[in-house]
């Protein structure tokens, strides 16, 4: 009798993980009316159902739809840099994003810059389960320190556009963690996602 409940119990568990999704929103609220799409097992759904795929992202690539192949990927992403299409060339690359704090392989908070940037001196404390960068110098070609724009910054289950915290800023709201490319992704796409 134990032994059945307890394995009931377990699938019960099992079934409610697999149906959690994520849910990202516009702006600084989680209003029901500012829900723009739903996150499970690497796709980004339209519908809480999650019937309708708006893009695919399994690791390195984003497409739309169900699938994503390299001659149909829209964003690639290598490096923490997220280029255009399949490319990998310098001049193709959008964004580049900087951990500040990372736990458990989730980011927690970044910056992202604007194009190719490459960081160099990085200051690293260890906390419990992660990193926060104390302190790191950004190039373009791992020499000569230079000032480059931040596209977004990532805090508290939020992403705003420069280098800013205000809730004015703030263009996504997020439920539970994302990697890097996952969230250089939605930065870059998401808030320009039609309802």
């Amino acid at each position: 009798m134990m032994k059945k409940l307890a394995a009931a119990l377990l699938t019960a568990g099992l079934m409610t993980l697999a149906n959690a999704a994520e849910t990202i929103y516009r702006g600084d609220s989680k209003d029901a009316a500012n829900a723009i799409c739903c996150y499970q097992g690497g796709r980004f759904y339209s519908d809480a159902a999650r019937k309708d795929c708006l893009y695919h992202h399994p690791g390195n690539m984003v497409g739309k739809g169900q699938t994503v192949k390299p001659d149909s990927c829209l964003y690639r992403f290598m490096s923490d840099k997220i280029y255009k299409g399949f490319s990998v060339k310098k001049e193709d690359c959008i964004a580049t994003i900087v951990e500040t704090r990372v736990v458990k392989g989730n980011t927690l908070n970044a910056k992202i810059y604007d194009g190719f940037v490459i960081i160099r001196d990085r200051k690293e404390n260890q906390i419990k389960g992660g990193t926060e960068l104390a302190g790191y110098t950004v190039t373009r070609d791992a020499v000569n320190p230079v000032e480059v724009p931040v596209l977004f910054t990532i805090a508290d289950n939020k992403i705003y556009k420069g280098d800013s915290t205000k809730p004015e800023d703030c263009v996504l709201t997020f439920t539970g963690s994302f990697n890097a490319s996952r969230l250089l992704f939605m930065a870059i796409e998401l808030p320009n996602l039609k309802k």
